[in-house]
């Protein structure tokens, strides 16, 4: 997979970067498994005491995702398991989140918190918050809101400790904690459920977690989940797409592949399906397949007002026209992958290959250095401007992959007129790594030259505790 795509993720909540503290290489992950879209899914089982079809009205296994924004699929199910006044309160709930009214469907749905039907109604609730949740909070609470005559506001994740929590606010902590209590029952038609459910939670509390080790936590349950879901066939259209991202990851394209042509013939209208089906064409050199679904992505992405996914599908339909020898056509999409989304640094990087092809390596470093420049954040930096200068480079020289002619034009991008920079953290955030980059490129020497100026350019500047340079070189030493 052409890890310049680093970027592509279709629009899931997701937590701001902290502090680089202490940091070494880390590591980026392919782009289309970065973030896959979650919302919600259908999921109907046939229970032991009243056999109950597997599928919805439309036929479509495991239900339509249309059914699922109204929790129709748990109603049908549920009407076997829970008693009367319980049943009533889902179908309640279902009516009022078809008139947009999510918050009063999740309050309720509480009534029956800690009733006999506790543990169908934590599924429900469940199912409701990660479908419906505006707001991230600290990453321990989902916001509900009812939907207003523009309905809901962009989803978003919000770190601010200035935010109050308010009634409408979901504890994360104990949709998981009741969702681990509903998996302890017996009943496998519950269990299903709350796994299913889980699942989706999990998902969402990795990408807007408190704490990296809350986002592990979140991630290793979600996967494990999903694994039993597959092994059981229980995987709803949404949890398809999911499973797709942890194929590809850890995988392929061609593993993934089916799990998104499931997702989507199950209603699940996300365009980062597309947008994903065209990566792995693209790793497929199917290219005029890759044209076709980026640019139907890209449209699907305008129309939500996503630019930054849009620029993504542009930029892949620029990729596919670069590896067809179709020059113009890749840099138009690279250029206009730029204009859609000011800083947009995979067609940055791509237009600094047609420069190498076009007018040699030495233009294309003297142009990246330019662009980036122009990206990065105006000196002097203090402690928030180097976290984000820092989030650019590493991600820069990390979408250089495994290409090391790429890798070195960017390693003498980042090293032009250096000592012309009035500001020290900024000199030490760009020699180290261009110190990276030279290992990569097996220049042990330059790497560790470069390593000690930036340890003594951020030492100066009295920033020595924003990267580990010393354990940086400590390694640097012990390598063979």
């Amino acid at each position: 997979m052409n890890r310049r795509l680093v970027e592509a993720a279709p629009a899931t909540p997701r937590c701001p970067s902290r502090r680089h503290d202490r940091i070494h290489f880390r590591r980026l992950a392919d782009a289309t498994t970065l973030a896959l879209a979650l919302v919600v899914g259908f999921a109907s089982i046939s229970c032991a005491t009243t056999p109950v079809p597997r599928g919805s009205a439309t036929g479509t296994p495991m239900g339509d995702w249309s059914e699922w924004q109204t929790l129709a699929p748990l109603l049908q199910l549920a009407e076997h398991h829970v008693q009367a006044p319980t049943q009533e309160a889902l179908s309640e709930a279902s009516t009022l989140l078809d008139e947009g009214k999510f918050l009063d469907a999740d309050r309720r749905l509480a009534r029956h918190a800690d009733g006999t039907d506790r543990h169908w109604i934590a599924v429900a609730r469940a199912d409701v918050a990660a479908l419906h949740f505006t707001r991230c909070i600290r990453g321990v609470a989902w916001r509900l809101e009812n939907a207003g005559p523009e309905g809901l506001p962009a989803r978003q994740t919000d770190f601010s400790n200035e935010t109050k929590l308010g009634p409408g606010d979901v504890s994360v902590e104990a949709l998981l904690t009741n969702l681990d209590a509903a998996l302890a029952e017996s009943d496998p038609a519950l269990s299903t459920q709350a796994r299913i459910a889980r699942a989706r939670v999990a998902a969402f509390a990795s990408q807007c977690a408190p704490t990296p080790d809350v986002a592990q936590m979140a991630g290793d349950s979600m996967r494990r989940d999903l694994a039993t879901l597959v092994a059981e066939g229980h995987l709803t259209p949404d949890l398809s797409y999911l499973w797709a991202g942890v194929q590809l990851q850890e995988f392929s394209g061609a593993a993934a592949r089916p799990f998104l042509l499931q997702a989507r013939e199950g209603g699940f209208d996300n365009p980062g399906v597309d947008y994903t089906l065209a990566t792995i064409a693209l790793e497929q050199r199917e290219f005029t397949r890759v044209d076709e679904l980026a640019a139907k992505a890209s449209e699907a992405f305008a129309a939500i007002g996503d630019l930054g996914q849009q620029a993504q599908a542009i930029f892949v339909r620029g990729e596919a026209a670069r590896a067809m020898e179709d020059f113009v056509s890749a840099r138009s999409h690279y250029e206009l992958a730029i204009r859609t989304a000011q800083g947009h640094l995979p067609a940055m990087l791509g237009l600094t290959q047609l420069t190498a092809l076009e007018r040699g390596r030495a233009h294309a470093s003297t142009y990246l250095n330019d662009q980036l420049l122009r990206t990065l954040p105006k000196s002097p930096l203090d402690e928030a401007k180097a976290s984000e200068t820092m989030r650019t480079v590493e991600t820069v020289t990390a979408l250089t992959g495994q290409q090391l002619d790429l890798a070195e034009i960017c390693r003498e991008s980042l090293l032009i007129g250096i000592d012309q920079h009035e500001d020290a953290v900024l000199r030490g955030i760009l020699y180290y790594y261009a110190a990276t980059l030279e290992i990569r490129l097996g220049d042990y020497v330059n790497a560790r030259g470069h390593g000690v100026l930036a340890r003594d350019e951020l030492a100066d500047a009295g920033q020595s505790d924003l990267i580990d340079i010393d354990g940086f070189l400590r390694h640097l030493d012990a390598a063979p």
